[in-house]
């Protein structure tokens, strides 16, 4: 289809008689009342077309959650993730994370998690890692992972420490900051960092 096609034509006197062909185009124009104006039928079909797709298009969207529950329910999901942490927790990779502002030993720290029904930071991947550093900034924190006397190194959800990342240090607890982890006396007074799975 050109644009001769789809252009809307005036007629008058002077244009094509009835029943005459217009050599230039192939569309048959008819006389009408002078000033009248005629559309071609392929611009008035292409133009139904155009706005019925439309119409159907934003019915589809309307009722989208409708045909794919599924996707509305995982990202529902997503959300629901996101907000299921407590005030002053910061929710991240499906776990809620508390970042004390008071000190205390290792022990209390350990303790002051349990009442919220968290234990110190279990980190299970690089992802959580970066995550904790960057939030804990300069000063040290406990993390859930201690060493006790003859035993080998545990989370303190019960998890055995498989050496995924080198600590620094001879003492039998462990804190991190943005730098560096490093084990430390545990009974030095620390920061903290409490974590547990988002509900």
């Amino acid at each position: 289809m050109n644009s001769e096609d789809c252009s809307i034509t005036e007629t008058s006197s002077s244009h094509l008689e009835r029943g005459q062909k217009d050599h230039g185009t192939r569309i048959h124009f008819e006389k009408h009342h002078e000033g009248s104006i005629q559309v071609p039928i392929p611009c008035a079909v292409l133009t139904v077309f155009i706005i019925t797709s439309l119409i159907i298009a934003l019915i589809a969207l309307s009722v989208g959650q409708y045909n794919c529950p599924g996707l509305y329910q995982n990202l529902a999901s997503l959300d629901h993730h996101v907000a299921s942490c407590q005030d002053e927790w910061v929710a991240y990779q499906r776990k809620c994370y508390f970042f004390s502002t008071a000190t205390s030993s290792w022990d209390l720290a350990q303790n002051s998690c349990s009442q919220d029904d968290a234990t110190l930071a279990v980190i299970d991947s690089e992802k959580d890692m970066i995550f904790l550093k960057r939030h804990a900034g300069r000063q040290e924190h406990w993390i859930g992972l201690k060493n006790e006397v003859n035993q080998t190194w545990k989370w303190a959800n019960g998890k055995e420490f498989n050496r995924w990342f080198n600590l620094t240090g001879s003492e039998r607890c462990v804190s991190l900051n943005s730098t560096d982890i490093a084990t430390e006396d545990c009974k030095k007074n620390l920061h903290w960092v409490c974590s547990k799975p988002s509900r």
